[in-house]
């Protein structure tokens, strides 16, 4: 059953944590690099979740034995290596992408290790693991490569907290379609990414310069996470096809502030238009996965009754 109180404890300790490293780097070395902000980012995050699952007690076994725990094994320590190379300076923006285009064809292929879908005579045909394998691969590099592009475009905290809107409705219609822990696992990412992007956007507005909230690897990170969750409910859950997509390009329409004319394109302007956009198909989404959930349970509260 869902633990509302331990899911607050496991966000409040995430987010704690990572905002707490990035001050802490702001109040140690005063720097306005948005580069080193990036790096920093990569620690924050990575603490922030070893806290929020460890209070929630979801420790993966070692060797992994199912989806969730290649998630938090495997692909977020992956995801957070890769952007702490991609961080470096000297790290060419080419060999960053191929780094992240390499993790984008290896996610789908880990989360499905071991599965049925996978087991031979009892599995999908091969080419319906090259199609499925393949589809997924180019949505979620679609999704991060847009949502990149869109944020060297246009910094700020939209974005991230677009993108984290997107996280917490995965997480609730995971839960509603029955897997709560794959469910679960979403809570401590958005805590940390939030708590990251408010500290280093609080540190850049106490800055005496400009310094835009541009940090890849929080983008990055979020996006293999959202995908991965939604991932593990559609194949692992009974989560739709549908509504996994929805919910996986929902922040894409953060693009649509781009097609406001210059002198419309104040900050708060566009902050307020691009959650906004986001949070519509959201909200439908979670309003039909809980009329989903109420009928599917209406036969068994009537017998509990």
């Amino acid at each position: 059953m869902p633990e509302p109180l331990l899911y607050v404890k496991a966000m409040g300790a995430a987010g704690f944590v990572s905002a707490l490293f990035v001050l802490a780097m702001a109040a140690l070395r005063r720097t306005d690099s948005t580069t080193r902000w990036n790096l920093a980012s990569v620690p924050a995050i990575g603490l922030g979740l070893t806290v929020g699952y460890f209070v929630l007690s979801l420790q993966p076994a070692l060797p992994p034995v199912n989806a969730l725990d290649r998630l938090l094994a495997i692909i977020f320590p992956a995801a957070l290596s890769v952007e702490l190379v991609a961080g470096f300076q000297k790290t060419p923006q080419w060999a960053a992408w191929l780094l992240r285009m390499v993790l984008v064809a290896m996610i789908p292929r880990i989360l499905l290790h071991g599965s049925v879908y996978l087991s031979g005579s009892d599995g999908w045909l091969p080419w319906q693991v090259v199609t499925t394998l393949g589809v997924c691969s180019l949505l979620l590099a679609v999704v991060w490569s847009q949502l990149a592009v869109l944020s060297t475009r246009a910094a700020g905290v939209s974005l991230p907290v677009a993108l984290c809107m997107a996280i917490q409705s995965a997480a609730v219609t995971v839960m509603l379609a029955g897997y709560i822990n794959g469910g679960a696992a979403a809570l401590p990412l958005v805590a940390t990414l939030l708590a990251t992007t408010a500290a280093i956007w609080l540190v850049s507005m106490r800055s005496t310069s400009a310094v835009h909230v541009y940090c890849p690897a929080i983008l990055g990170i979020g996006v293999v996470g959202l995908f991965s969750l939604l991932f593990v409910g559609r194949f692992f859950g009974r989560l739709s096809t549908p509504v996994a997509i929805t919910i996986l390009v929902a922040p894409l329409l953060c693009w649509t502030s781009e097609a406001l004319p210059p002198r419309y394109r104040k900050p708060w302007f566009v902050g307020t238009l691009r959650l906004t956009l986001v949070a519509i198909p959201l909200v439908v989404v979670l309003a039909l996965a809980k009329i989903d959930f109420d009928r599917d349970m209406a036969p068994l509260l009537s017998v509990l009754d």
